[in-house]
């Protein structure tokens, strides 16, 4: 069985590249004992991986090429975005089960969760004053509900109906995409879609060894407007009022902002607050399994891979309630976290203190987190769903 992923973007195929996404699946599939490499457009780069593979729009475009390599399946990260269509049909001319698959929620079509997709917008425009969010609004509806939808949205669907089946990282994201699948292709077509979430390392695992300490962690780009860096710094102050044994550690990109910050605060509060930066993933892994909490300030993300990490290493999750954050609502589902009404600092850390507040009650249990959130995200596992649906029968209903 030779299986490869992919997608018809250019990276580069060093270890960074494994560790996530397509790079990750391709793993994951190999860890179950399926041949799989990977597929991106461009040329190779230093220090690249043997099992990464380069290819030209001309080659991916062509069937020809695509039965040469002698494929039974082909895993293309495409967005569903209709661009990639002659690439996602060529494959499948050559006789190549090709799914693709999205990170995205699918909230962007008004078809497919048209409340949704208003709050999505409002959302996305958080920073901006209400007045210039209405005015967009009102100033988009009129395209986004014609000329979007017949030179956008319905060439997407077409797309998306166009392969064997269609991953979706959620199952609500999955419902919505069927939503729009049906409006534009039919039920038939709607069936093609399947809940297929985005993968997670293996190396991201609850520890026996390592006992769960008095911690949260916050991780991300704090460099990046959507990640709300100042609504974390407010929630990290005002939580530290509460209960001043907590500690916090912070991991990704650091800020002039963040670091003025963290020298701005008391003695007391500024021991309990540590900026770790970038580390490796050995770093990072080890932190996850530390703390008990992952705290989440972010206004929106896609499948958001650190609190699916912190999952399946024993941590619950805590964060906003938004239309841009449904995996949140996904990853809280199960006994491992809860979502603050709003995004002002004083509901987040109000959401934080009760699940600290239930950790402390035994409701939280880490072993029990990491067994069911890692036995559906580890890679291998994710790699095993896919692997099922070449031996389904067409009409069996989708989950």
């Amino acid at each position: 069985m030779r299986i490869f992923t992919g997608s018809p973007h250019p990276f580069e195929g060093n270890q960074a590249f494994f560790d996530r996404d397509s790079g990750l699946l391709s793993r994951g599939f190999c860890k179950i004992g399926v041949l799989s490499e990977v597929i991106t457009l461009g040329s190779p780069t230093r220090n690249e991986l043997p099992q990464m593979n380069h290819a030209t729009w001309h080659q991916m475009e062509d069937p020809d090429w695509w039965k040469s390599l002698d494929l039974n399946g082909l895993i293309l990260i495409t967005w569903g975005n209709w661009r990639f269509g002659t690439i996602v049909k060529a494959a499948s001319q050559a006789g190549i089960r090709v799914a693709q698959m999205t990170d995205t929620l699918g909230n962007s079509y008004p078809m497919a969760d048209f409340k949704a997709h208003l709050n999505a917008e409002k959302a996305h425009y958080w920073f901006e004053p209400r007045w210039k969010q209405v005015t967009r609004m009102l100033c988009k509806l009129p395209i986004t509900l014609s000329i979007r939808l017949v030179y956008r949205d319905r060439k997407d669907a077409r797309a998306i109906a166009s392969s064997e089946w269609f991953f979706a990282p959620t199952p609500g994201s999955a419902e919505r995409y069927r939503k729009l699948i049906r409006f534009f292709c039919g039920c038939e077509a709607a069936k093609k879609v399947r809940f297929i979430p985005f993968p997670v390392n293996f190396h991201f695992k609850y520890s026996g060894k390592i006992k769960k300490q008095n911690e949260v962690v916050a991780v991300g780009r704090w460099d990046s407007t959507q990640k709300r860096t100042p609504l974390l710094m407010r929630t990290i102050s005002r939580s530290l009022d509460t209960r001043p044994n907590l500690k916090f550690r912070i991991f990704g990109r650091l800020t002039p902002e963040l670091e003025e910050w963290h020298r701005s605060l008391s003695p007391a509060h500024r021991e309990k607050v540590t900026l770790e930066g970038m580390v490796d993933n050995s770093v990072l892994a080890e932190g996850y399994q530390r703390a008990k909490v992952i705290l989440v300030s972010a206004a929106y993300e896609g499948c958001h891979n650190a609190s699916a990490e912190a999952l399946c290493s024993g941590a619950s999750v805590v964060g906003c309630r938004s239309p841009f954050l449904g995996v949140l609502e996904w990853h809280a589902s199960k006994n491992s976290g809860r979502l603050a009404d709003s995004d002002s600092d004083e509901a987040l850390s109000t959401a934080l203190m009760h699940e600290l507040d239930a950790w402390d009650r035994g409701e939280r249990d880490p072993v029990t987190i990491s067994h069911d959130w890692a036995s559906v995200l580890h890679s291998d596992r994710v790699a095993q769903r896919i692997l099922s649906l070449f031996s389904e029968d067409p009409d069996t209903p989708n989950t």
